[in-house]
């Protein structure tokens, strides 16, 4: 995905170079006084060359790149989990993410922890509106339907952490609809599923004292 962008903001940059010159050429030019019908039809000719290769032949070479470049990113984007991915729930509400590990009885809140080098299978789908699921740093992006789910696979190849926010407006609090997607080694991975799976200490202190059972030892 990032190499079809660079591809598309390089040819970008070579068109609107290419127009700005010829604008520039085609303001300041001073038109000949001294001209005969011979020059007029050569002009002509040459006019109706440029607009053929430049306005029609051009756009359609550019555009056969920028398709036979998006076909290719395509295909080697995953749209299928292997056997062994990650499979990971996350629904969409106004306004946040639910995020469940069901193989490991584990559930989040607007935070996705994902294992480095392993291929991950996001299951989404939404609770009340379409929301958009979407971390650039990542690729790919997918709508969250509340009648359906779509399957997103992705893999990060790096540690780090990646800010998702949701790509599509869902109401007013929209712009504060984020998740945080932690991407770490495997080991520290397993470690933290481990830890969300081990069960809350019991408070201790009388400040966790129940209230009436403090006011009986009071008394």
């Amino acid at each position: 995905m990032a190499d079809l962008w660079w591809l598309m903001l390089a040819l970008g940059v070579v068109v609107f170079i290419v127009f700005a010159v010829l604008l520039g050429i085609g303001l300041f030019r001073r038109p000949s006084q001294e001209t005969d019908d011979a020059d007029d039809v050569d002009a002509s000719g040459r006019t109706g060359r440029w607009l053929v290769g430049w306005g029609v032949i051009g756009p359609l070479v550019i555009i056969a790149v920028v398709f036979g470049a998006t076909i290719q990113a395509m295909r080697v984007m995953a749209d299928e989990a292997p056997p062994d991915a990650l499979v990971v729930d996350v629904v969409g509400h106004q306004w946040r993410y639910e995020v469940t590990y069901a193989d490991h009885d584990v559930r989040t809140t607007n935070e996705l922890h994902i294992p480095v080098g392993r291929t991950v299978a996001l299951r989404l789908t939404s609770a009340d509106v379409i929301h958009s699921f979407w971390v650039p740093e990542l690729g790919g992006k997918m709508d969250m339907l509340p009648d359906g789910v779509n399957t997103l696979v992705l893999r990060a190849d790096q540690p780090g952490e990646h800010i998702s926010r949701c790509a599509e407006f869902c109401g007013l609090e929209h712009t504060t609809m984020r998740l945080t997607v932690i991407a770490e080694p495997e080991e520290q991975f397993d470690a933290w599923l481990a830890g969300q799976q081990t069960p809350a200490a019991a408070p201790t202190g009388d400040e966790h004292q129940d209230p009436v059972a403090r006011l009986e030892a009071e008394r």
